[in-house]
């Protein structure tokens, strides 16, 4: 089967000013922020947005784009530290107030479009899931309808989608399900088939609606569930916690190595594993592709300050077949999506 190439980045990114409709609690410790932006670029599966975590921006301070001639750059609280005092702890809250003052990088989990008309600009709802563990995601937390936030975006690469392969099986870990939900819908509308395979350190720490008396056995040799957000296209779910508090017991990829071991050697080549999640859980991933002939992609969830190739803090090494020596790449622009078995985990 042919194999389809790294989806190219789209040409248009920028800066925008969005405001939250809804900041919802899915489970233990995860959210659903969704955000309206007016005049977002096209996006693909895979690609993220970095996020100004906080404090509400305040009315008038900057436009929707920073292209507009009354853009002006919001007012940062300058460091206050003088000769004599002990250094400054690296946490202090120095700049704008209480909200970090690096961006965070968030993968976008759904996208609705409305289109422009002659007296309405064109409108995009996006979302993005996130668990709260640290400043950053704190200040998202706090965030409420109707306050306006920062987006850098779109960035990165996404998913390359091919029409000819014949099953798309995406494989989430934690934070990591949020892209699967939107690749499973622009599956969906290529009529592409898909199974999912979502993981969770337990049922709490899970991001998706379950519907009761789910967990039928099919002819996977993994029981499947009936998950709302991928139910809606049609796509079963087979779902793993660690504590074996739902579904199958153990990690993940003990689950991928179990269904593919259930495909015929046929099916096998005609299948591409899509995964996101810890670099453990896609590590493991890379080598079960491997060891069944089956192509991956893997959308890498390394730390990144700027997520546009200025920082250099996001390298990894890659090394395609064919090449002598491996060389750095940068998860933020040449990713974060990358073919699994070119990356030197």
């Amino acid at each position: 089967m042919p194999v389809a190439p790294m989806q190219q980045p789209t040409t248009a990114r920028g800066h925008f000013i969005g405001t939250v409709l809804a900041n919802e609690l899915l489970c233990r410790e995860h959210y659903r922020l969704r955000v309206e932006v007016r005049d977002f670029p096209r996006s693909n599966p895979g690609q993220f947005v970095q996020i100004l975590c906080g404090s509400n921006l305040p009315p008038g301070a900057m436009p929707a784009n920073e292209n507009d001639p009354d853009f002006q750059t919001p007012a940062w609280t300058e460091l206050t530290w003088q000769p004599g005092q002990p250094p400054p702890h690296p946490h202090d809250r120095f700049f704008a107030g209480a909200a970090a003052y690096l961006r965070r990088p968030f993968s976008i989990a759904d996208r609705h479009d409305q289109a422009a008309t002659a007296t309405t600009p064109h409108v995009s709802t996006l979302d993005f899931i996130y668990r709260v563990i640290g400043k950053g995601t704190r200040g998202l937390e706090s965030m409420r309808p109707g306050q306006r936030v920062s987006l850098l975006g779109p960035l990165g690469r996404g998913f390359a989608v091919s029409a000819t392969m014949g099953l798309a099986i995406l494989v989430g870990g934690g934070v990591g399900i949020p892209p699967m939900l939107y690749l499973a819908k622009i599956l969906h509308e290529k009529k592409i088939p898909a199974v999912v395979l979502a993981g969770a350190q337990r049922r709490d720490l899970l991001p998706l609606k379950v519907s009761p008396g789910a967990g039928q056995r099919t002819p996977f040799p993994v029981a499947t569930w009936s998950v709302d957000e991928f139910a809606r296209y049609g796509f079963p779910t087979m779902i793993s916690t660690d504590d074996g508090s739902l579904g199958f017991k153990g990690y993940v990829t003990g689950m991928l190595e179990s269904f593919l071991t259930g495909l015929s050697a046929p099916q096998r080549p005609a299948s591409v594993i899509f995964c996101c999640g810890p670099t453990p859980m896609m590590k493991a991933t890379a080598g079960i592709a491997e060891k069944f002939g089956v192509q991956c992609q893997g959308s890498l969830e390394q730390p990144m300050a700027c997520g546009m190739g200025t920082c250099q803090s996001c390298i990894i090494k890659y090394q395609p077949p064919g090449q002598k020596q491996w060389v750095y790449k940068l998860t933020c622009t040449d990713g974060p999506v990358f073919k699994a078995q070119d990356i030197l985990w």
